[in-house]
């Protein structure tokens, strides 16, 4: 069997544990929203779903997520790939399915196809974040923005002097598939019925679930992946646990400054249901009134792997490609 095969087969096996995890994390929740039997809004309060500019706002995003993708699809195997822009979409798309491509992927490409790499992916979450929360949702955006910018500042530092778009183009083809899955479910629910509608569905909302928390924890294994050609196993798994970990305790400790339960509340006030539907178990727990001591074993659990990641990073040299490009 050849290489690209294992690694194929390797991808496949880890997917199908991904999405065992994400059924998991399905079914507590489920069990959650069960148990705490939380009512949807109140007539007239304002949400993604029911209002139809945010609907359509993410029907018109999801059609762009969705061309981008097919542009990097259709560009793997045609003359497309010469076409400006093309080659980042392609780069996007084989970087975040198979991450062990990353790095070819990445190379030769112009410094306008560079900047759509990074651009693309980002513009697509703030605004599907804005939408998601009918353009109100602020402390969302802002704890979303801060964690994603501190976990990007990190990896980048701890790469060094190695080439940062395969990492790029890793996360980046990531999350523009979170931001379609997000994005899909909104403009299906569009006007004419609250987003609350889709969450008493067990079978959409189980569905969802799965498929977003497998995303998700894939999108640290395509970075690490990503980085294998250039820093070698243990250095890709060790920048990776290095940048999640600051990117944990940074927001963690924010919340703390700020206050917990008044953290909550803010979050609560327009939170919406999207990306972990989990606003109606934010509002379960003010009622339950979690302690402030809670957010600082964010802060603690983060910084313990952050220390880990830079520990394991710092091992061996492992294999080296030429400085960044």
């Amino acid at each position: 069997m050849t290489t690209a095969g294992r690694r194929g087969i390797l991808a496949v096996a880890l997917a199908v544990l991904l999405l065992a995890f994400g059924a998991v994390a399905a079914i507590l929740v489920g069990g959650a929203v069960a148990t705490h039997a939380l009512v949807a809004p109140a007539d007239g309060e304002p949400s993604a779903a029911s209002d139809p500019l945010m609907a359509w706002l993410a029907r018109v995003l999801l059609a762009l997520a969705v061309a981008w993708l097919l542009i990097g699809i259709v560009a793997t195997r045609t003359s497309l790939v010469r076409r400006p822009g093309a080659a980042a979409a392609r780069a996007s798309w084989l970087a975040a399915t198979r991450p062990w491509r990353a790095r070819e992927s990445t190379l030769g490409m112009l410094a306008l196809d560079r900047w759509l790499l990074l651009f693309v992916p980002v513009a697509l979450l703030v605004a599907t974040r804005a939408v998601q929360s009918s353009l109100g949702g602020w402390l969302r955006l802002v704890v979303v923005v801060c964690a994603w910018a501190v976990f990007a500042l990190v990896l980048r530092v701890v790469v060094g002097v190695h080439s940062p778009w395969p990492v790029i183009a890793a996360v980046g083809g990531v999350v523009v598939l979170r931001c379609v899955l997000t994005l899909a479910v909104l403009a299906v629910n569009g006007p004419g019925g609250y987003w609350y509608a889709f969450w008493e569905y067990p079978a959409a909302r189980g569905t969802y679930i799965t498929v977003a928390s497998a995303l998700f924890l894939w999108l640290f294994v395509a970075a690490a992946w990503s980085l294998f050609a250039q820093l070698g196993a243990a250095r890709g798994i060790g920048a990776v646990l290095c940048a999640s970990g600051v990117a944990l305790a940074v927001p963690a400790w924010v919340v703390s400054a700020v206050g917990l339960e008044r953290t909550l509340a803010v979050w609560d006030e327009r939170a919406g249901l999207l990306p972990w539907g989990l606003s109606r178990l934010v509002a379960a727990a003010l009622r339950m009134h979690l302690p402030e001591g809670l957010v600082w074993w964010g802060v603690g659990i983060g910084a313990a792997m952050a220390v880990a990641g830079a520990l394991l990073a710092l091992r061996g040299s492992g294999s080296a490609d030429s400085p960044a490009r």
